[in-house]
């Protein structure tokens, strides 16, 4: 009877396996996450990806449709210089706003905005003037809830930076932002 093992070492061996084990796996989970966050961009570096190369997931927080004003009509430019909210009226009814309109590289900017008249769950596109025409920003959108939007962008691009709102279904565009990144 005494080459066989007592139950209270078999009950230490089993207890630091498990252990073992536990930590193992731990460690790649661990792992794992370190590089989503990487890959998220989450690890708070400056990255030198283009705009194209980001990743960005705008969300969209609604508000209580009693601070949209149905009687409030855009008004027109007011110098030569286009201003930072709006270059011309919007004859669309969309109406944008950018916060704050100076960022660094990669810092977030809001954009945010109404549409008068537009039907729940309208998509607007982000648009970025390049040159002489306008482009989509990457794949961020915004829908329309009670006649208001809101996303959120993210770019490398120093200088003034002008965007739009677009509705491709309506063929209608925002006034322009002008966000100075630097």
């Amino acid at each position: 009877m005494d080459d066989e093992p007592d139950w209270r070492k078999q009950l230490l061996v089993g207890l630091g396996v498990l252990v073992i084990v536990a930590l193992l796996i731990g460690g790649v989970v661990g792992v794992i996450a370190i590089k989503a966050a990487d890959v998220a961009g989450i690890d708070g570096s400056t990255s030198t990806k283009k705009d194209d190369e980001r990743v960005t997931f705008p969300t969209f927080t609604p508000t209580s449709s009693d601070e949209t004003s149905s009687s409030s009509t855009p008004s027109g430019p007011t110098g030569s210089t286009p201003p930072t909210t709006s270059a011309q009226p919007p004859q669309s009814g969309i109406k944008l706003t950018a916060s704050p309109t100076q960022a660094g590289t990669y810092q977030r900017v809001n954009l945010t905005g109404t549409y008068a008249g537009a039907a729940p769950g309208t998509s607007l596109q982000v648009q970025r003037r390049q040159g002489t025409t306008w482009t989509n920003f990457s794949t961020v959108t915004a829908s329309v809830n009670a006649g208001q939007f809101s996303t959120w962008i993210e770019t490398g691009q120093p200088g003034p930076n002008r965007f739009r709102m677009f509705d491709a279904g309506a063929g209608k565009a925002s006034n322009i932002v002008v966000v100075q990144i630097g």
